[in-house]
């Protein structure tokens, strides 16, 4: 038994959209970069979280009393 898939709308006027950006000069080529920059960031991700700024955090063994 093979499943069969139901192309939607919406994927159909996708498909088209994507076909036509790309037959277009350099629009693939920005694609590329686009996606490259995005791995780029995506690997920054980890030195981000491992650089965020660290709340200062006071304690004392004394009671400011006046």
């Amino acid at each position: 038994m093979t499943k069969t898939h139901h192309i939607s709308d919406r994927e159909k006027k996708f498909a088209a959209m994507l076909e036509d950006a790309l037959s277009r000069p350099g629009v693939r080529e920005v694609m590329q970069v686009y996606q490259w920059w995005q791995k780029q960031d995506q690997a920054l991700d980890s030195y981000r979280s491992a650089t965020k700024e660290i709340p200062h955090i006071l304690t004392s063994d004394r009671a400011n009393i006046s």
